[in-house]
């Protein structure tokens, strides 16, 4: 268990690394992530989400 937590942990420090990195290197771009890119992903990640839920549950009932 303990090298599991020892995994995640040296991903999550590589990852913070090359994010800080980049956003050093590129300000304009990393901006334009944080504010629009990362929004706009979590936003598809729930319309997918949902549509997941919803298609199959209307077409059982036969709203489609």
């Amino acid at each position: 268990m303990a090298a599991i937590w020892d995994s995640i942990h040296n991903f999550e420090n590589k990852f913070d690394r090359y994010a800080e990195r980049f956003a050093l290197r590129h300000p304009y771009l990393a901006v334009f992530v944080m504010f629009i890119g990362v929004p706009l992903f979590i936003l598809i990640a729930v319309v997918v989400s949902t549509m997941l839920i919803a298609v199959p549950m209307a077409w059982v009932f036969g709203w489609l």
